[in-house]
């Protein structure tokens, strides 16, 4: 994990994690060069796609040729969008009141388009469990492929 990591996701007993400077993202594979996982909370998330823009278009270009971009929000989507419960109107449950849905999802279609997957895990205890399970499935691809390497 990222050494500037504030408040770690807590992974399973089975799982050594070692802090150090990740030069992109938050959580990767020892030794991993092509694929790591960024973690945001929803705010930061709404943050990073709106004034944070430009600075994480070339976080997103330092992972040029990974396996994959992944972005983990523990949040909900819907907590982005306007609800209507009982008739009214109720705005998004963010810290971002400017941002309104259609611009989050023209971001989140954006981010698509550079093949960056962004995924909504409603709380940092699921959205490290669904990391968990990214992660699990990275290090069999990797032991399979570095088993074909030694055929």
């Amino acid at each position: 994990m990222d050494s500037r990591e504030q408040l770690p996701w807590s992974f399973p007993p089975d799982v050594y994690c070692i802090r150090r400077h990740l030069p992109t993202a938050d959580y990767a594979l020892e030794g991993d060069t092509e694929f790591a996982i960024e973690r945001k909370s929803l705010d930061d998330f709404l943050g990073t796609i709106s004034t944070g823009w430009e600075r994480f278009l070339r976080e997103i270009k330092r992972m040029d040729g990974w396996k994959a971009k992944v972005i983990i929000v523990e949040g909900d989507f819907a907590s982005c969008c306007f609800h209507c419960k009982e008739g009214e109107i109720i705005p998004p449950d963010h810290n971002h009141p400017r941002l309104l849905p259609q611009f989050i999802c023209k971001r989140i279609g954006e981010l698509s388009l550079m093949e960056v997957s962004v995924l909504f895990a409603g709380n940092p205890g699921q959205a490290c469990a669904l990391a968990y399970h990214i992660f699990k499935l990275r290090m069999e691809e990797l032991e399979n492929e570095s088993q074909g390497e030694s055929k």
